[in-house]
């Protein structure tokens, strides 16, 4: 008889998965992966959602554990165990284009974060340490309860047990060379592979020239999670830039979209989207759409009647029939906008009902990337807008923001924009309409940041974590730090939808492009110097 401590988890697996199959929300214990339990980022729990917490002050924060280095992946929690991935500590004077071809594979205890085991995996390629879109780490572990999953993205898969020792390894190859990163170019943190039942899911480039697939291509793979022998593998291709979403109940069985698009000349056509069967890799629809210079650089989320492609290129949002990938409609961000702009003359904010947001000259709303999730008939997304950085349309920001979160409802075209504070100032006060930068100092007070986009405040041109659901609360987080939770219960996005600005740590010395994770109670979330866990606790642990 196996080890009760595994039973356990296995027992809880399955229980989890019967829910999803089921189409219930059940209260989740676990996060086996970056998705989460359900595959689309969020979970039910009877627990008290910690929305408010601050490193600094540490309000709600249990507890704090600094990091060796900086890392990129999201945290899989089971039971008493975290599983997330570091890039080798870097140990050179020499900081200028510090570059790794290894990440660190952790396990750690979930009360205290204290180390349990660790596994160094190397790969053939190379990256940056704290790119802002990307590094080896990036990819979440997954986790069943008795087997542990890493992905370094530089080409090598690893199953690992319980206890931290090697089960399989898989490399991704391609004409029986382990790929070089300009054959593996662009590197991007936002394929995230998971697991369905006994299946799981990964990304990789199709290594053959047999005329069923395009070499080179990328293509998701089904593989056997005990062997990672390939079951199957897609009908159709996706770009590295896409995040692909799953549901096992929306068409009554596992089933996942996938899209195709974006920079670099990634070479995967048509532009669009595709619903993949989970159970063999067979596509059950496909949908080509007018995207000649778009992009697919979101999260291909989607639920029973609902999927959407955001354009970032005409402030164009189409919405597709989930059940057969037919356009319903075409949303222009633009027009019949609620847009609450914050006055800080005045202390609060106006509202500008119904504005026709094309009357401002060169007016776009840009997507953020990877920022989308939807909610029922709502699609929320943090807002990038280059337009207003221009010298020339300064003037402009008191009627578009900079900072701002958008809901859309997919149903009927209503665009509700939001405009949040950036930070806390010296008084503890919001702190409102200001850019920032940040620093890249990894906990040892090294800056290994060799682009200087990473120093940004998340606002502009980087991939910031997922956004993750936990009941009716959303939590974003940007680069500089800032946690930022929703209300999603509201009838409108406003004031009231706004719940709060969580700092991962001091304004300007705090760097992150992590999703935070929900398991056990607890909200746990990650920046470059320390893993950091969240409940509602009287006192906390602020600060030195």
């Amino acid at each position: 008889m196996k080890n009760g401590r595994i039973v356990r988890p296995v027992l809880a697996y399955l229980w989890i998965m019967m829910g999803c199959a089921s189409g219930t929300f059940v209260v989740a214990q676990n996060w086996p992966q970056a998705a989460g339990p359900h595959g689309d980022w969020s979970a039910r729990t009877k627990a008290t959602v910690p929305a408010s917490f601050n490193v600094v002050s540490g309000e709600n924060v249990l507890w704090r554990k600094s990091m060796e280095e900086s890392g990129q992946s999201g945290i899989a929690v089971w039971g008493d165990r975290l599983f997330l991935t570091i890039l080798k500590p870097f140990t050179s004077e020499e900081t200028e284009n510090a570059k790794t071809s290894t990440i660190r594979a952790l396990c750690l205890d979930a009360a205290s974060g204290e180390s349990i085991w660790s596994y160094e995996i190397e790969s053939a390629s190379e990256t940056g340490y704290m790119g802002g879109f990307s590094d080896l780490s990036s990819p979440t572990p997954i986790t069943d309860g008795e087997f542990v999953w890493f992905t370094n993205a530089g080409g090598k898969l690893v199953c690992l047990n319980w206890h931290g020792k090697l089960v399989w390894e898989r490399r991704w190859r391609l004409e029986n060379e382990i790929l070089e990163p300009k054959k593996a170019f662009p590197f991007n943190k936002q394929f995230e592979p998971f697991i369905v039942g006994d299946m799981l899911i990964h990304v990789e480039p199709y290594d053959r020239e047999d005329g069923q697939r395009e070499r080179g291509w990328h293509y998701l793979y089904g593989l056997d999670k005990r062997t990672g022998k390939v079951t199957w593998i897609s009908e159709d291709a996706l770009t590295q830039y896409n995040t692909p979403g799953y549901s096992l109940h929306a068409f009554g069985k596992p089933t996942v979209m996938i899209g195709r698009g974006g920079y670099h000349a990634v070479p995967e056509e048509p532009k669009g989207y595709s619903m993949i069967d989970l159970q063999n890799g067979k596509r059950l629809w496909q949908t080509v759409l007018d995207a000649k210079e778009d992009t697919a650089l979101s999260n291909a989320c989607f639920n029973k009647d609902f999927a959407a492609w955001i354009s970032e290129n005409d402030s164009r949002l189409t919405v597709l029939n989930a059940q057969n990938g037919e356009i319903i409609r075409t949303i222009d961000l633009r027009l019949n906008v609620d847009l609450r702009v914050y006055d800080p003359i005045l202390g609060h904010y106006v509202l500008r009902e119904d504005f026709d947001l094309t009357q401002l000259p060169r007016s776009n709303i840009f997507p953020a990337w990877y920022s989308n999730i939807i909610v029922g008939e709502q699609m929320y997304f943090m807002c990038f807008n280059d337009d207003l950085k221009k010298p020339l349309m300064r003037r402009w920001r008191d009627l578009l923001p900079l900072h701002c979160f958008a809901c859309v409802n997919l149903a009927t075209g209503k665009v509700e924009i939001l405009e949040v504070p950036v930070h806390f100032n010296d008084r503890g006060e919001y702190l409102w309409k200001e850019e920032l930068k940040t620093t890249g100092l990894n906990a040892r007070g090294l800056d290994l940041i060799s682009d200087q986009r990473s120093k940004r405040d998340g606002w502009w041109w980087c991939f910031n974590g997922n956004p993750i659901r936990v009941n009716d609360t959303l939590f974003f987080t940007t680069m500089i730090g800032n946690c930022y939770a929703f209300d999603t219960s509201t009838k409108r996005f406003d004031e009231d939808a706004f719940l709060k600005l969580n700092p991962l740590g001091p304004r300007g010395e705090t760097w992150s492009l992590n999703t935070p994770t929900f398991a056990n109670g607890k909200l746990y979330h990650r920046t470059a110097k320390e893993l950091i866990c969240v409940g509602s606790d009287e006192g906390g642990n602020p600060l030195p």
